[in-house]
């Protein structure tokens, strides 16, 4: 196997021509009808002016003449047909084969989502964070703003951050739920009061959500929710602050595309 150096006896002095390209046949072969073609056509009009005098041979030139006129058309017809036919299928090649480099390019590039940091993850709200001291009014006036938001985050009391707790929307809009209640009282009665916990226990805590790092496995993140039943994920930093967020069936879909 060459390495990019010659290979090979002889050196470089014994290097031999390079064999004729299909391109030059091609022009040669044309050349070569053409000028037979040129020369007949010369032959018959030197002859049918020689001769102008013999009527039959006089015909018998025009027909000669015609004959090979509509054979010259006919023929450059054929030649610009396939040039063109051939030019098309050369770029309809090359276009198919670059639509197939870009999905080769895309299912590699999807092969590589293993880890959560490797998913288009949501950021998380910074404005759409409580404290565990803020009331049920407090945060049904946002989640009035924010109509699109089905999961409320809950930071610690002692304000540095840290994610306590992820909570269904629904917790809030229960009419059961006292409205100047805080949401550390909330949760609290939903893990002690049968009632509540039969009804809401499952949408607050591991149950409802799991924490999870940018460099944890997409697989390891999936099993767990699965295991627990959370059907929400939050990717947390080193210091427990929440930065971004994604489902279960994020990780569901990611796993799903087709390897390269």
């Amino acid at each position: 196997m060459s390495n990019g150096t010659s290979s090979g006896s002889g050196g470089a002095g014994s290097a031999t021509a390079p064999a004729p390209t299909t391109s030059t046949l091609a022009f040669a072969l044309v050349v070569i009808m053409l000028s037979f073609l040129f020369a007949l056509i010369a032959g018959l009009l030197i002859v049918a002016g020689w001769y102008s005098d013999n009527d039959k041979l006089l015909d018998y030139s025009k027909w000669a003449l015609s004959v090979l006129v509509g054979a010259f058309g006919a023929w450059i017809g054929a030649g610009a047909a396939y040039f063109f036919g051939r030019e098309s299928l050369s770029e309809s090649s090359r276009s198919t084969e670059a639509v197939l480099r870009i999905q080769q390019a895309a299912l590699r590039g999807a092969a590589t989502v293993e880890r959560i940091g490797d998913l288009a993850l949501t950021a998380m709200n910074t404005e759409f964070m409580f404290k565990t001291t803020a009331t049920k009014q407090e945060i049904i006036t946002a989640l009035t703003q924010y109509v699109d938001y089905w999961w409320v985050p809950v930071l610690d009391k002692d304000g540095k951050g840290i994610l306590e707790d992820l909570v269904h929307a629904r917790v809030f809009w229960d009419p059961a739920i006292v409205a100047t209640d805080s949401v550390a009282k909330i949760m609290s009665d939903i893990d002690t009061t049968p009632s509540l916990k039969t009804a809401l226990g499952a949408l607050h805590g591991a149950s409802f959500f799991v924490r999870a790092a940018l460099n944890d496995s997409i697989a390891d993140v999936t099993e767990t929710m699965k295991k627990s039943g959370a059907v929400v994920g939050v990717v947390v930093d080193e210091k427990g602050k929440p930065t971004y967020c994604f489902t279960r069936q994020n990780l569901l879909t990611a796993q799903k595309r087709p390897a390269a």
